[in-house]
């Protein structure tokens, strides 16, 4: 009587265990974290104008804007800015 009651619940507390360590144990993706840059346009190539206006430089399809201009990331070596930027998300 013993048996017949005790193999099945060591067998469903035994999967309820392994359901359990897979979800629980799952590493967490780590969140990126959002980099901020000036907005540049390009008066023309290696000419760029500051415009003040924060961006991100990961495309989220929606373009940051200057009126209709879509603006530009500065380059490291702050001489051109070929890179286009898109509106930071709230």
């Amino acid at each position: 009587m013993k048996t017949t009651i005790l193999r099945p619940a060591v067998m469903l507390a035994v999967f309820g265990f392994a359901i359990f360590s897979a979800f629980a144990f799952k590493p967490v993706k780590a969140e990126k974290t959002l980099a901020v840059f000036q907005g540049y346009i390009q008066n023309s190539p290696g000419n760029c104008e500051n415009k003040n206006v924060e961006c991100q430089d990961q495309d989220n399809g929606q373009p940051c804007l200057y009126g209709v201009t879509q603006l530009r990331k500065m380059n490291s070596s702050g001489t051109d800015c070929p890179s286009l930027l898109w509106k930071i998300e709230e």
